[in-house]
C-alpha cells in the first residue's frame, strides 16, 4: 500500500511539473509575440496578431495566429491566419501552415499585390552534433527546411486585377548536407531544391511552363545565429564559400522552348562575384530577335547544337560578366 502511495504522489510530481513547464512555455511563446507587436515597424519590423492562441496540451504546442499584420518601414504584409505545431518532447520540428490570400503593400513605390493559393504547408528542422552546447542554444545548424503550394497566383491590384504569375505547384526544400559539417572550420553546406509546375508568366508569354532548381551552398556558418550577423557575407566569403548551381532548368510545350543552365560562382576579396555559367536554349533567346542584332544575338546563343539547341559559356570576374571578351553587364560588390 505505501508503495501505491509513493508511485501515486511520483505521478502527480511529474505531471504537474510538466503542466507547469507546458504553461510556461505558452507564456513564453505568447509574450515574444506580444513583444514583437510592439517594435516600431521603423527601426525593427512590427508583426502582431489580431487573436493569437496556444493549444495543444499536453504533448503539442499549436500556435495560431489570425488576421496577422508585418510592418517593416514601407513595407506592409497581411495574412489571414498562420499556425506552427511542434510536440513538446521534439522542440527542434516545426510543422507550419498558412491560410491565403496574402497581401502586399509598398507605400513608396505604391505597388500592391495579393498572393491566392489553396494549400501552403512546410515544416523546419534542426540538428545539433553537441546535445550539452544545445542546451545553452549553440550549435544548432539547419536540419531541413520545406515548403509547399498549390494554385498559386501573384496578382498586381493596383489597377483592376491583373495576375503577373501562377503555377500549380511549388516545393522548395533546403537540405543539411552532412559530409559538408567542418566542425574545426564551423562552416556547414545546404542543399537546394525547388521544382514548379504548370508555371505561368503571362507578361512574358509563358504557360504551362515547367522549372526545375538544384544548388548547393557550401561555407555556411555552422551556428544558425550567425546568419544574422552583419558581416554574415564577408564571413561566407573568407570561409571560402561558392553556390554550386547544378540545374536550373526551364521548358514550355508551347511555344517549344527550354533552357538549362549550370556552374558555380564564388565572392573575391572585394565582394565581387566571380565564376562561370554554361547553358543551353532553344527557343528562349529568339525572343529578343527583335531587339539585338543578329551578331549579337548569335554570341548570346552560342554554338548549334545537333538536336536544334544552342550551347554557350559565360564568365563573371571581379563582377564583369562577359562573353567571350564582351563584357555585357557590372555586378556591384556585395560587401
Amino acid at each position: 500500500m505505501r508503495k501505491f502511495v509513493w508511485l501515486l504522489i511520483a505521478v502527480i510530481v511529474v505531471v504537474g511539473a510538466w503542466s507547469a513547464g507546458w504553461l510556461w512555455a505558452a507564456g513564453e511563446a505568447t509574450r515574444q509575440v506580444k513583444l514583437l507587436a510592439e517594435a516600431d515597424g521603423e527601426t525593427a519590423p512590427k508583426f502582431q496578431c489580431e487573436n493569437f492562441n496556444v493549444s495543444g496540451f499536453p504533448f503539442r504546442f499549436d500556435l495560431d495566429c489570425e488576421n496577422a499584420t508585418l510592418v517593416d518601414q514601407d513595407l506592409t504584409a497581411t495574412f489571414p491566419g498562420l499556425r506552427a505545431s511542434v510536440m513538446a518532447y521534439n522542440p527542434t520540428h516545426v510543422i507550419f501552415s498558412a491560410k491565403g490570400p496574402f497581401a502586399y503593400a509598398d507605400a513608396f513605390s505604391g505597388s500592391q499585390r495579393r498572393l491566392d493559393f489553396t494549400k501552403l504547408d512546410g515544416s523546419v528542422r534542426l540538428t545539433s552534433v553537441d546535445p550539452i552546447r544545445s542546451l545553452g542554444g549553440e550549435g544548432w545548424r539547419l536540419a531541413r527546411f520545406s515548403v509547399e503550394a498549390d494554385d498559386l497566383a501573384v496578382t498586381d491590384t493596383v489597377a483592376g486585377e491583373i495576375v503577373e504569375a501562377s503555377a500549380k505547384h511549388i516545393e522548395a526544400h533546403l537540405v543539411d548536407m552532412p559530409d559538408q559539417f567542418d566542425a574545426t572550420a564551423g562552416t556547414s553546406a545546404l542543399a537546394n531544391y525547388v521544382t514548379a509546375s504548370e508555371l505561368a508568366l503571362p507578361g512574358l508569354q509563358v504557360a504551362g511552363a515547367n522549372l526545375t532548381l538544384e544548388s548547393q551552398i557550401t561555407g555556411l556558418p555552422a551556428d544558425i545565429r550567425d546568419f544574422g550577423k552583419p558581416d554574415a557575407v564577408r564571413n561566407w566569403q573568407a570561409a571560402g564559400g561558392t553556390v554550386k548551381l547544378v540545374k536550373l532548368a526551364g521548358a514550355q510545350p508551347e511555344p517549344n522552348e527550354s533552357f538549362d543552365v549550370s556552374g558555380e560562382a564564388r565572392l573575391s576579396g572585394g565582394g565581387y562575384v566571380e565564376g562561370q555559367l554554361d547553358y543551353t536554349t532553344r527557343g528562349v533567346l529568339d525572343r529578343f530577335s527583335q531587339l539585338l542584332p543578329p551578331v549579337q544575338l548569335a554570341m548570346f546563343k552560342g554554338a548549334p547544337q545537333a538536336d536544334g539547341s544552342f550551347r554557350n559559356s559565360m564568365t563573371i570576374a571581379d563582377g564583369q560578366v562577359k562573353l567571350l571578351t564582351f563584357v555585357f553587364a557590372q555586378l556591384p560588390p556585395l560587401f
